[in-house]
């Protein structure tokens, strides 16, 4: 028997020194899921909203600038529809004309807008994936009773976030980032009289971006204060 014991604790031993190790790992990941999932669901909810587009069309009267008599809500629907749509063969808004179904916007607006939701529903995979590592490293840790641990990777996670968002904003409200940007999605020039200028143009991506700030302000105290509520410390007095 004591052969036995003595032989069990060296692996006793090593399976906790395993855990540890693996707890650490997981401390780290969850700093950039949750950093991840805290910009990529404040980007969505803003980019699927149609009443983000409507208020933009109603407060700047730009519909009524494009050689259309749809409404702002029918553009607003259009343009959110397509972006909660699952793999869309085009981006197209049809007026009807009395004769035919005629689309509002070019071909190469139309690709524009398809790059534009290429990078829209790789943010949803990465909002989905980094919520459900998060939640299954949330489950894990507090189980393991590291809460202590993910008090304090939330609190990195939270500092890595507003950095990524501040440089976010600064991207989307300066001319040299929107370029960038641009060029990084692949997206076309397009004339200055363009109809997808018109409606989704430096303007509106300054209107957005006051959305996203406050999307993002909500989402990141809603979370705040979910991951008190899981990792809060036990109370000695009450």
């Amino acid at each position: 028997k004591g052969h036995a014991l003595s032989g069990s604790c060296p692996r006793f031993l090593s399976e906790g020194i395993l855990m540890k190790k693996f707890n650490t790992a997981c401390s780290v990941v969850i700093i950039f899921t949750i950093a991840i999932f805290l910009i990529t669901i404040s980007q969505n909810l803003v980019v699927r909203s149609a009443e983000v587009y409507s208020f933009y069309f109603n407060d700047s009267g730009a519909v009524s600038e494009l050689y259309t008599s749809l409404s702002t809500s029918e553009i607003a629907d259009g343009i959110a529809e397509f972006m909660n749509s699952w793999h869309p063969s085009e981006f197209q808004i049809y007026e009807d004309t009395g004769y035919d179904m005629q689309g509002i916007f070019t071909k190469e607006e139309g690709a524009n807008m398809m790059q534009v939701k290429k990078w829209v529903d790789i943010s949803a995979i990465l909002c989905i994936v980094s919520l459900i590592l998060t939640a299954a490293i949330y489950w894990h840790l507090i189980k393991s009773d590291e809460k202590a641990r993910l008090r304090s990777s939330f609190k990195i996670a939270m500092g890595l976030s507003l950095a990524a968002a501040v440089g976010e904003v600064i991207v989307l409200l300066s001319h040299q980032g929107r370029a960038w940007l641009a060029n990084l999605m692949g997206l076309t020039p397009l004339p200055e009289d363009s109809q997808l200028k018109i409606v989704l143009g430096p303007e509106f991506l300054s209107m957005a971006t006051g959305f996203l700030v406050l999307v993002t302000f909500i989402v990141f105290t809603v979370c705040a204060y979910l991951n008190y509520r899981l990792t809060k410390p036990p109370r000695i007095f009450y």
